[in-house]
């Protein structure tokens, strides 16, 4: 019984650092795609990136569990998603920096 206890205390307590951390990347998203893509368009974006997310949860486990059946492991899996990191820092260091705006000043 002590050990269901801990284990469950453990469970809760990685799940709260989880979110944590999620809930401070989101916001984050959010002022980056409107600061180089404008605040005219930002639902639009935030439109299509919600979709495009979405699609990819959806198919996601069936692309997985197809890859596992094919090739009877999750070392592909691994290996896929490690590719598809190092293709997001690759174009997260190659996106063009923000122009500095002018400061205001006070009245």
């Amino acid at each position: 019984m002590k050990r269901v206890l801990i284990a469950g205390l453990v469970i809760y307590a990685v799940a709260a650092v989880f979110g944590f951390a999620y809930g401070g990347v989101m916001p984050l998203y959010e002022v980056l795609a409107r600061e180089y893509f404008g605040q005219r368009i930002l639902g639009t974006l935030l439109g299509a990136a919600t979709m495009v997310s979405s699609i990819g949860m959806a198919l996601g486990p069936l692309g997985g569990g197809w890859i596992f059946d094919r090739f009877g492991g999750y070392a592909w899996l691994y290996i896929g998603s490690f590719a598809l990191g190092l293709g997001a820092v690759a174009i997260a260091l190659f996106f063009p920096p923000l122009g500095r705006r002018a400061e205001l000043l006070p009245a």
